[in-house]
């Protein structure tokens, strides 16, 4: 099977879905106390003082809401900005073309650049809604954008891939 290399935007929010550890948030989070604390007490003191169960300084709790909101913002668009130049400067790594055969995975890159990887050079796979990750044994891996295929190219592909790496217990990710 012959697969373009590029990753849209919304493939690689895919790529990042598949990876993630189902303790991300919760660790997210934990590192992040201070600022759940801190929104945790505004949030508080703008409850308790709108039902009058306290008297604040309204001034000094605004204040505290346009901080809160302003770090959140920069927060968010900081974090955009990093995913998008992580977006350029991964496309700007990725081959051009990848084909998936019988031996293994030939990755046909920019300038007549090429890599071969045979199927022992993998453990796995996992899938997504858009991309097959395919886990080298050092611990990267390898995508294989799918998003523009047909359902019958992904479930051959998924049936190639079986037969191929034994190890497999992926099964599509539902977001």
């Amino acid at each position: 099977m012959h697969l373009g290399g590029k990753l849209s935007e919304r493939d690689l929010s895919d790529v990042r879905h598949v990876i993630r550890s189902k303790w991300y948030w919760p660790r997210l989070l934990a590192a992040n106390w201070y600022g759940l604390a801190l929104s945790g007490i505004v949030i508080w003191a703008t409850v308790a003082g709108a039902i009058g169960a306290i008297h604040p300084n309204w001034r000094a709790l605004g204040t505290m809401w346009v901080i809160v909101l302003f770090l959140f913002a920069l927060a968010y668009f900081r974090t955009r900005r990093g995913m998008g130049k992580e977006f350029s400067n991964l496309n700007a790594t990725l081959p051009e073309w990848i084909t998936v055969a019988d031996d293994g995975v030939q990755l046909d890159g920019p300038n007549g650049a090429k890599a071969f990887h045979p199927w022992g050079a993998f453990t796995r796979w996992r899938e997504g809604n858009r991309v097959i990750l395919l886990e080298l044994v050092g611990g990267a891996f390898l995508i294989l954008p799918v998003g523009e295929k047909s359902d019958v190219e992904r479930e051959s592909l998924r049936q190639f891939l079986r037969s191929h790496l034994l190890s497999s217990t992926s099964k599509p990710v539902t977001a």
